[in-house]
């Protein structure tokens, strides 16, 4: 896998391993886009990381996640890493 110039949803990218994830993606030059359920956690993440977008979505739950798919795709559609 290439390690810089994708568009990356991540889950769960507000905190622990989903952030950490996202910080060291993001440093090497990847757009980062980062989903979960709790919104302060993941504005602090892109607060500490310009460029990067986020999503609140649950998902435990399908209608959310077809809405998250649809605005995703919609927003960024060179996404190619999940």
């Amino acid at each position: 896998m290439n390690l810089n110039n994708n568009t990356i949803l991540i889950t769960g990218g507000g905190a622990g391993i989903g952030r950490g994830l996202a910080e060291a993606l993001h440093a090497e030059g990847n757009h980062i886009i980062i989903t979960g359920r709790r919104e302060a956690p993941l504005q602090d993440t892109v607060r500490a990381n310009p460029g990067m977008h986020y999503y609140v979505s649950d998902v435990e739950n399908a209608d959310a996640v077809s809405a998250l798919v649809s605005r995703v795709v919609k927003d960024h559609p060179a996404l190619n890493v999940l």
